[in-house]
């Protein structure tokens, strides 16, 4: 495990229905529920209203998480989603069953990296950006693209976004269980910076134990409780990070 890399996090932020503070956050973290699953959106008025139109829930939690992070920094972008927007997708779909004409600007909004895309428009930051999917290893394997980024230039940081929710109805029998509906950002840089919490990731490829719920709560929370480790066993391997002493 000490094959990991390291790095820091100057800020990071999350958004989830019903947890809109940090006192609701730390409340959340003290205990060992769920995420609740409600069809709570965040507020995005500070966002430009035509933008605002043009964005399904996900859209709104991600944006909303990328802005609380802050992008005067113009990072790089990383955007990791089990299914991106695919409550857009499947609208697109089923006008096409029905030989209904599709909307171009829907079309462009359900590409998966359609919201990396228009958060570089909205911060007027033109630095790269890439999407990442890899089901249940979505989060994971967004922090290792974003690890891997920084290991090539260490003087530009790097936006790692993750978002997820439910499926549509339609799509219910392909839900993976223990999916949330929830954002998380994290502003990463290379490691050594004062004043800055240190990590070190990494990955032992051959599983040792079965899946240990959804990746994504757990790291919140091994965030929030200012714990010295965080493991997750995927599908691929044993995922472990470790906070620097």
């Amino acid at each position: 495990m000490d094959s990991g890399v390291s790095f820091a996090v100057q800020r990071w932020a999350a958004w989830a229905p019903e947890l809109n503070s940090p006192a609701a956050w730390q409340d959340w973290a003290a205990g060992n529920a769920d995420i609740p699953d409600t069809d709570d959106a965040p507020d995005v008025r500070d966002l430009p209203a035509g933008l605002r139109r043009r964005l399904s829930r996900i859209g709104k939690i991600a944006l909303r998480v990328a802005m609380d992070v802050g992008t005067e920094d113009e990072p790089r972008v990383v955007f990791s989603s089990r299914n991106g927007n695919v409550t857009q997708m499947l609208s697109l779909l089923q006008s096409m069953s029905v030989d209904e004409p599709i909307s171009p600007t829907g079309f462009g909004m359900s590409v998966h990296n359609s919201l990396a895309g228009m958060l570089s428009i909205i911060s007027k930051n033109r630095e790269s950006h890439t999407a990442i999917a890899a089901g249940e290893e979505s989060l994971c394997l967004g922090v290792i693209e974003a690890l891997t980024w920084l290991q090539e230039d260490p003087s530009t940081p790097v936006l790692l976004l993750h978002c997820d929710e439910k499926l549509p109805e339609f799509y219910a029998p392909f839900q993976e269980p223990e999916t949330p509906v929830c954002a998380l950002g994290l502003l990463l840089s290379a490691a050594g910076d004062e004043g800055e919490a240190g990590y070190r990731f990494g990955f032992d490829g051959t599983p040792t134990r079965a899946a240990t719920g959804d990746p994504l709560q757990s790291f919140i929370r091994f965030l929030l409780r200012g714990e010295a480790a965080w493991n997750w066993s995927g599908a691929e391997g044993d995922w472990w990070c470790r906070r620097h002493a």
